[in-house]
């Protein structure tokens, strides 16, 4: 198989933490890990023609490097890489805003290094929203699995096999899939065909004005407002946008500034303006402090009742 390699070089504060998050969490049954905490494998279809290439990631001191599998030269998948770990960005800008916030300086000291970790394209975003819809996210990376083994989007990277979200051509290829309901898949399909036509790359949607982007997105079958916020803010990387159509943010700035009250949108803009022009990035970091902590939160719980029943 054709390979090749390339390296990145952060600048700003960089862990792989936030990356095996989410690709090694609640999606690890499609993307697996290595056993050390500064490597992750993936595998995706790359930007252009859509073939399905997988990368091994290691950080090691100051450089990121990759091994690609699927590609004898980096091309489009050198910056593909970067946006999707958020190394497109210099995060040294982004660590002063922290610091100068007490509340975000506070959350920031318990992720240190923390980039926010976006969709290899806002192809594979928009399909994975249209996919996991009224799903659990174990039963929908399952579900891709099962896709993308058919269609043969799979790709060896060192020893293990990976699969992709599926390829947009191996999506209109079939007419459907078991356990996809039909109109699901008409749904995937239109964004298929939105995908070869070049109407997902994202230099078009990133020159358009951002309710100009959105607006066109909406055009597509099965594209509400939240898929097509997901697609510019997931798949696309800004780093100031604000995610106001996420209801995690307003929860999350709740149990951050210690309100009393859920804000509303214009109260999460007032707040927000301080974290320019980072809010996305901050929007993330508070999102996933929220989750973390409910996480901890339940399984402390579940420690105290397994203990009384015992």
């Amino acid at each position: 198989m054709p390979r090749c390699h390339f390296s990145l070089e952060p600048r700003g504060p960089f862990s792989m933490t936030a990356v095996r998050d989410m690709q090694c969490g609640f999606l690890r049954s499609s993307r697996t890990c290595d056993t050390d905490p500064w490597s992750v494998k993936l595998a995706f279809p790359r930007e252009g023609d859509f073939a399905v290439v997988g990368a091994s990631i290691r950080h090691v001191e100051s450089r990121v490097h990759v091994e690609v599998e699927g590609a004898t030269e980096p091309g489009r998948i050198r910056d593909q890489v970067a946006r999707t770990l958020g190394l497109d960005h210099d995060a040294t800008p982004f660590r002063a805003l922290l610091s100068r916030h007490p509340v975000l300086r506070t959350i920031a000291a318990t992720r240190p290094g923390f980039r926010p970790v976006v969709a290899p394209s806002p192809y594979v975003m928009g399909g994975w929203a249209i996919l996991s819809q009224r799903l659990r996210m174990e039963q929908a990376a399952a579900l891709q699995v099962r896709i993308a083994e058919r269609a043969g989007d799979v790709v060896q990277v060192a020893g293990e096999w990976l699969s992709s979200f599926p390829r947009p051509q191996s999506i209109l290829a079939r007419e459907g899939f078991p356990g996809v309901p039909d109109e699901k898949w008409r749904r995937l399909a239109c964004l298929a065909e939105a995908a070869l036509s070049g109407a997902l790359e994202i230099e078009r949607l990133t020159a358009m004005p951002y309710a100009e982007a959105h607006a066109d997105l909406r055009r597509l079958r099965g594209v509400g407002p939240w898929t097509a916020d997901a697609i510019l803010l997931r798949g696309c990387g800004p780093t100031d946008a604000l995610p106001l159509s996420e209801p995690t943010l307003h929860h999350a700035i709740r149990a951050a500034y210690g309100m009393a009250h859920t804000p509303d949108d214009a109260e999460v803009q007032g707040i927000a303006d301080a974290w320019r022009p980072f809010r996305m990035w901050v929007s993330v970091l508070l999102i996933s402090h929220a989750w973390k902590a409910a996480a901890a939160r339940r399984a402390s719980l579940k420690s105290t009742n397994e203990s009384l029943e015992r």
